[in-house]
C-alpha cells in the first residue's frame, strides 16, 4: 500500500509541474510604454567607409591575441586589431592599427584576413610593406543585428532596413 502511495505522490508532483498560473512567465523585462535607449544608425555608405588602416598607438582593451609567421595581432575589442612585427618575440614593434568596429575576432588563411564588421563579414588583406588594407570581400548581413541592452531588436525601434544599428544610447527625456 505505501508503494501505491508513493507512486501516487510522484506522479502528482510530474503532473504538478504541467499546471500553468499568470506568474509563469515571470517578470517583464521591458516596460513597453518606456523605453529607455535609442539606436545610432549609419547609412550603409557611411558604415562600409568605417574600415580604416590608421597608425599604430597603445593597447587599451585587449581582446584575442593571433599569430601568424612574423606578424601578431591583437584585438582591441569592438573596435579593431592592432598590428605587430613579432620578428622579435621579445621586443614585437608596433605597425598599424586597423579600424574595424564592432569586431572582436579575426581567422586568417594565407594572406586574407577575416573579421566580422558588426551585422557584416569582412576578408581584406593587409600589406605590411605598402602600409596599405585592401578590402577583398564583403558578405552583408552575415551576422544578426545589434540587440538594444533592453533585449529588443533594431526592429522593435522602428529603424529603416536601409540603415545599421552601430550601438544604443540612453535617451534623453
Amino acid at each position: 500500500m505505501k508503494k501505491m502511495y508513493f507512486l501516487l505522490f510522484g506522479v502528482a508532483m510530474l503532473l504538478q509541474s504541467c499546471w500553468y498560473t499568470v506568474d509563469d512567465d515571470g517578470p517583464q523585462v521591458v516596460d513597453p510604454y518606456h523605453i529607455a535607449y535609442e539606436p545610432i544608425t549609419q547609412t550603409r555608405a557611411d558604415f562600409e567607409e568605417t574600415i580604416k588602416l590608421m597608425p599604430s598607438r597603445p593597447v587599451q582593451n585587449a581582446g584575442k591575441i593571433y599569430v601568424k609567421d612574423a606578424m601578431m595581432y591583437i584585438n582591441e575589442k569592438q573596435e579593431g586589431f592592432h598590428v605587430f612585427d613579432n620578428t622579435n618575440p621579445e621586443d614585437p614593434q608596433s605597425l598599424a592599427f586597423i579600424s574595424i568596429p564592432g569586431s572582436t575576432d579575426l581567422a586568417i588563411r594565407g594572406t586574407v584576413m577575416y573579421s566580422h564588421h558588426l551585422i557584416d563579414l569582412v576578408a581584406f588583406r593587409y600589406e605590411r610593406g605598402a602600409d596599405e588594407l585592401q578590402l577583398l570581400h564583403r558578405e552583408q548581413q552575415a551576422f544578426p543585428a545589434l540587440i538594444s541592452p533592453e533585449g529588443l531588436s533594431p526592429e522593435n525601434y522602428g529603424v529603416e532596413e536601409e540603415l545599421i544599428v552601430v550601438g544604443y544610447k540612453l535617451k534623453e527625456d
